[in-house]
């Protein structure tokens, strides 16, 4: 039986070779994006699944207290470890991981040549990391690496780039972080991480190398640490959860004294301080707001938009599968009725049918497979990710998972052509009358409606997506970011040698102007507290940047009032500059009122009773983080200042001339002049640098990925409509040619022909397009609420889109509707 199937299912595939194919390349383009998405999907939620532990471990987070931001954040203060360990013994171990930022890692071998590498993915770490967390060790013992001042654990990789294939254990590396040299011993090392981590690291330093995180380990505000907890096996996650509410208010209390003169009630008014625990697996795919400082970071939205694509795709293409099925039962109708007068049952009829429905997607679904795998290295490219197809195919589990979708699929999407057909009266095909119990008609617009209603939603919000990408690139900063490059590590230069540097390539003519600053845009994050001195003053928070005079000059930011620092008056270090947004937290009038006026006033910290910080300028605001967030209050201060904490971190800003008549030619020449100046100062420092508007684009990365896969995955839903569209337009040309054929007997001319036939599908596709409009409106006006700045949501794109799809429709339809008006009429009304 299953033999003579088959040969009928092939002989009808050969026999309607156009429809055969059709079928085919929609299941093939469908399945291939669901079987894309899917495997996108099931790797951002495997991120961590390989810790041991994974389901005891949580990381604690907490909202940013000391800022006006109360999103959840996921990093905290050091002495929040403390306080776990002492007040909650339902967690087996507590550790801590600090960041210190990009740092210089040098090896000088007792034979050979000294390397030194920039190293951004470096923690600190307790000793019992390893206790929490599985990696796998290749040399060493995890239970004592780090419990030693001086002791390092390196990857593979890592080892590999320092020491060649010599033994690295015992070997020394020296880390260069704020300009200080600490010698590092490597006592283990430990398989590469995998890619599925949300910690991404390279080294990990000791925690009790670094004296001053021990001095520092009673502060709640210097929020740079990340912890985690692992839970007893009987402990109860939430009634933890709910213990973890007493800790601020009893621990935190006196430094929110010391450091803000108030009381943590004072403190805390109109805020709330509430610590959550966030399961391990979910560190990634649900990455707070203020994003994981520790690796990468997924986004929860987004994969809930790739798997509504990926489910609303293979819903079309078998949407698409039904109706050129359908659309091939008028060819069908008489073997049908043959077959029932030969005593088929109707059984043995849907069986056959839903047999060849399994076929098509069987077939589809290995073409799909081997287009992935050949798309995939692509794919990974525009994601960033690094999914393999054969990873799932030699497993079981995978393979049981494929054959369930091939017959689901095919039974599902088969069923409704397989009950249609077979329910065909004898008498009526064989006559040329098709019939059937069902409301087709009514159905297969439906279909259409649907179809073309996601298709038209995902072009439009696929549109603005791009919309918003363009616009927030070419936004108004403040200032220009073209042209700007960050030379870094300078912090490993005397204050000397940095005035040196930045005086040799200041006369350089391809640089139009060379400043310093520990911080540079988009990534000037240094939050403090502030209040204009004087009775009464409210404390509010302020960014804060460091930089000389030149600095400012380079970015060519605007003075509304006042002036720049000048060394030619002395003594500056005290003296500070405000932004726009700084003036008016600070509660001084903007625009500058002459009589109130902030120039020549004071501000000081929140608990201090000096005039620590003259202002000396305001400056118009300029967005020196991502324009993703609104611009943020402003202070800047002195490279010299010495009551501020520093950031540790030191940058060597360069404008490139704009006079110059290439600048793209010269920018290889001044690189190399750079590094040579450089050198010829310190050669042991790594030249590394970046360019101020790829940091900008940087920025949008996520986005720019989302944008390029919705682009990719919108085309291929258009392509399975426009397929679905193909196939009714072939039924009703079956259906309505002896209609036709009477018309063009009356005198209907071959334009009146072609608008009758087209006119249905045309008040189909704008059915659609009124159903997406406000779909597509509703999604895009979610998506544009998480950005400060935003593109304006304007009614010529719905218009545009719209008439886009109703001429792609007419395309599609358009030889269908040509040829049945072309027929004729003696041929189709012989049997009459």
């Amino acid at each position: 039986m299953l033999k003579n199937m088959f040969t009928i299912a092939w002989r009808n595939a050969i026999r309607h070779k156009q429809f055969s194919l059709l079928n085919i390349l929609g299941l093939s383009i469908g399945i291939t994006a669901s079987i894309t998405i899917a495997l996108y999907i099931v790797n951002q939620y495997s991120y961590d699944n390989f810790h041991t532990k994974k389901d005891r471990v949580y990381r604690i987070n907490q909202p940013m207290i000391w800022g006006d931001w109360n999103e959840q954040f996921a990093s905290t203060g050091p002495n929040l470890a403390v306080a776990l360990r002492s007040d909650i013994p339902e967690f087996e171990a507590v550790t801590r991981l600090h960041t210190l930022g990009e740092l210089v890692v040098s090896y000088e071998p007792t034979n050979g040549t000294p390397v030194s590498f920039n190293e951004s993915k470096l923690f600190v770490a307790e000793q019992n990391f390893f206790q929490l967390f599985t990696f796998p060790s290749i040399a060493g013992d995890l239970n004592t690496a780090l419990e030693l001042p001086g002791s390092l654990v390196i990857t593979q990789e890592t080892a590999t780039k320092y020491f060649g294939d010599n033994n690295p254990i015992g070997q020394t590396l020296t880390l260069n972080s704020s300009g200080q040299d600490t010698p590092f011993k490597v006592t283990a090392v430990i398989e590469d991480i995998p890619t599925n981590s949300h910690l991404q690291f390279d080294m990990l330093a000791s925690m009790s190398s670094y004296q001053h995180i021990k001095n520092r380990e009673h502060q709640w505000i210097w929020t740079t640490f990340v912890t985690y907890g692992l839970l007893s096996p009987s402990a109860n996650a939430s009634a933890v959860e709910a213990k973890l509410q007493a800790i601020p208010p009893k621990w935190a209390e006196q430094e929110i004294q010391n450091v803000f003169g108030q009381s943590y009630a004072e403190y805390m008014k109109g805020k709330k301080w509430t610590l959550t625990m966030q399961p391990l697996t979910e560190a990634y795919i649900h990455t707070p707001n203020s994003g994981n400082r520790l690796g990468p970071s997924g986004n929860i939205v987004y994969t809930h938009i790739f798997t509504a694509v990926g489910i609303l795709i293979l819903l079309l293409c078998s949407i698409n599968f039904m109706n050129l099925s359908t659309a091939k039962s008028a060819n069908r109708a008489k073997e049908v009725g043959i077959r029932k007068v030969l005593g088929s049952h109707k059984k043995s009829l849907v069986r056959q049918f839903i047999f060849e429905s399994v076929l098509y997607v069987f077939v589809s679904t290995v073409i799909a497979l081997v287009v992935t795998e050949i798309s995939l290295g692509a794919f990974n490219q525009i994601a960033n990710t690094e999914l393999s197809l054969y990873n799932y195919l030699v497993d079981p589990t995978f393979a049981a998972i494929l054959v369930g979708f091939v017959l689901l699929l095919g039974i599902a999407a088969g069923s409704y052509p397989a009950f249609y057909l077979s329910s065909f009266s004898p008498i009526s095909v064989l006559k040329g009358k098709l019939s059937s119990g069902f409301k087709a008609s009514a159905v297969r617009n439906g279909l259409v409606i649907f179809q073309f209603t996601i298709s038209v939603t995902l072009i439009i919000c696929t549109f603005f997506v791009q919309k918003q990408l363009n616009y927030a690139s070419g936004m108004n900063l403040g200032f220009d970011k073209d042209n700007i490059l960050h030379v870094q590590n300078i912090e490993m230069l005397t204050d000397a040698q940095q005035e040196t540097l930045q005086t040799q390539l200041a006369q350089e003519a391809v640089f139009s102007n060379v400043g310093l600053s520990d911080l540079v845009p988009p990534e000037v994050w240094n939050e403090d507290k502030y209040r204009a001195y004087g009775p009464g003053t409210e404390v509010v928070t302020l960014n804060r940047i460091r930089c000389n005079e030149e600095y400012v000059q380079l970015l060519d930011l605007k003075f509304a009032a006042g002036r720049n620092f000048e060394k030619a008056r002395g003594n500056e270090k005290h003296k500070v500059i405000l932004n726009a947004s700084a003036v008016k937290m600070l509660g001084w009038e903007y625009p500058i009122n002459p009589n109130n006026s902030p120039v020549g006033q004071h501000i000081t910290f929140p608990n201090s009773h000096q005039a620590l910080f003259e202002v000396i300028g305001v400056v118009e605001d300029f967005n020196f983080n991502s324009v993703k967030y609104e611009i943020s209050p402003l202070l800047i201060i002195h490279q010299d200042n010495d009551h501020m904490w520093e950031s540790g971190k030191s940058y060597l800003s360069l404008r490139l001339n704009p006079s110059l008549s290439n600048i793209t030619k010269e920018i290889e020449s001044s690189l190399e002049t750079i590094e040579e100046t450089l050198a010829g100062i310190n050669p042991s420092i790594p030249f590394e640098y970046s360019f101020m508007n790829q940091e900008f684009e940087a920025n949008f990365r996520t986005e720019q990925r989302m944008g390029q896969i919705l682009n990719i995955f919108t085309a291929m839903a258009l392509i399975i409509a426009c397929l679905g569209l193909f196939g009714l337009a072939a039924f009703a040309a079956e259906q309505r040619k002896k209609e036709l054929g009477v018309r063009k007997v009356l005198g209907a001319s071959l334009q009146q022909l072609v608008y009758s036939f087209t006119k249905e599908f045309s008040v189909l596709i704008f059915v659609a397009i009124l159903i997406a409009s406000p779909l597509a409106y509703f999604l895009v006006n979610g998506w544009l609420a998480s950005f400060a700045y935003k593109t304006p949501i304007e009614v010529w794109v719905f218009v545009a889109v719209g008439i886009a799809s109703i001429t792609i429709a007419w395309l599609t339809i358009g030889i269908h509707s040509i040829n049945a008006a072309r027929q004729n009429p003696a041929e189709v009304l012989r049997d009459e």
